[in-house]
C-alpha cells in the first residue's frame, strides 16, 4: 500500500520549508492531491519528482537540505578509492547497471550484487535517472535496508559513452551510485550530487581524471571550496 504524506510530513521529509512545499502544490511543481483542503503526497510520487528535478532545485533549498540533521561531510568522505570505476565497458543500460552493482562486491562491500542490482533497474523501468549533460544517478528506489552499514557513493565512468535515455539527448558517462542506509540519507546524498553537478567544469575534469585518488583529489579541492557549505557544519565531521 503506498505512503501517503501530509504536507508537513512531505517538508520535514526533504527537509524544505513548509511555505515552499504548499507553493509548489499550488502551482503543481511537485507531485500533490488536495481532499477537500488539505494536501496530500505518495511517497513514491515524491521519491521520484525528487530524483527527476534534483537539478533544478534553487542553491537555497539545496543547503537547507544538506544542513539539516544529521550533521553534514565533506562530500569527499562519501567516495572510496575501491568504489569507483572508471572504465565501465558496457554498451548498454543493463549492463551499465550490471558494472556498477558489482563495485562494492569487488571491493568487499556486499557479498552478492543481485539484489542492489534488480533494485536499479527496477528503478529505471519507472523512469531514467539520467541527467543533463553527461551524469546519471541510478540507485534504488528504496534504500535495500540493511545492505550498506554507513552510506557512500559508487561512481562508475564510460569513456564512450552510453544511451541511457537522458534528458537532453546525449550519452552519459559519468554514473553516480547512491548507497544511503535509509531514505533520508538518500535524499541527502541526491543533494549534494546535485551541488557537485552544477560546478563549472566539473564534467571535464573528472572525464580526464586517470586514476581513482585523483578523483578524491578534486572532491577534497571541492570541499574546501565551492562544496563547502557550512565550516561549522563540516567541523562536527559526523554525519551526512
Amino acid at each position: 500500500m503506498e505512503k501517503i504524506l501530509t504536507l508537513k510530513e512531505v517538508a520535514q521529509y526533504i527537509k524544505l520549508n513548509e511555505r515552499t512545499i504548499l507553493k509548489m502544490a499550488n502551482n503543481n511543481e511537485i507531485p500533490a492531491k488536495k481532499i477537500g483542503n488539505q494536501w496530500r503526497f505518495i511517497l513514491s510520487k515524491v521519491d521520484e519528482w525528487l530524483s527527476r528535478e534534483i537539478k533544478q532545485v534553487d542553491t537555497s533549498d539545496l543547503n537547507a537540505l544538506i544542513k539539516s540533521e544529521p550533521h553534514i561531510i565533506p562530500i569527499s568522505r562519501l567516495f572510496n578509492e575501491k568504489l569507483i570505476n572508471l572504465d565501465l565497458n558496457g554498451s548498454t543500460k543493463d549492463e551499465i547497471l550490471e558494472e556498477l552493482s558489482m563495485i562494492p562486491v569487488n571491493s568487499g562491500l556486499i557479498k552478492k550484487n543481485t539484489e542492489f542490482y534488480a533494485r536499479m533497474k527496477s528503478r529505471e523501468n519507472l523512469m531514467s535517472t539520467a541527467l543533463n549533460n553527461g551524469f546519471a544517478i541510478p540507485h534504488p528506489r528504496y534504500p535495500v535496508e540493511g545492505l550498506f552499514s554507513s552510506p557512500v557513493i559508487l561512481l562508475g565512468r564510460s569513456k564512450k559513452g552510453v544511451s541511457f535515455e537522458s534528458l537532453d539527448n546525449s550519452k552519459t558517462h559519468l554514473f553516480f551510485v547512491s548507497c544511503a542506509t535509509n531514505e533520508a540519507v538518500h535524499l541527502r546524498l541526491l543533494a549534494k550530487l546535485g551541488r557537485l553537478f552544477k560546478i563549472p567544469g566539473i564534467f571535464d575534469k573528472l572525464m580526464q581524471t586517470k586514476e581513482n585518488i585523483d578523483i578524491i583529489k578534486i572532491l577534497v579541492d571541492l570541499d574546501s571550496s565551492l562544496l563547502d557549505f557550512s565550516r561549522e557544519a563540516l567541523s562536527n565531521g559526523n554525519g551526512i
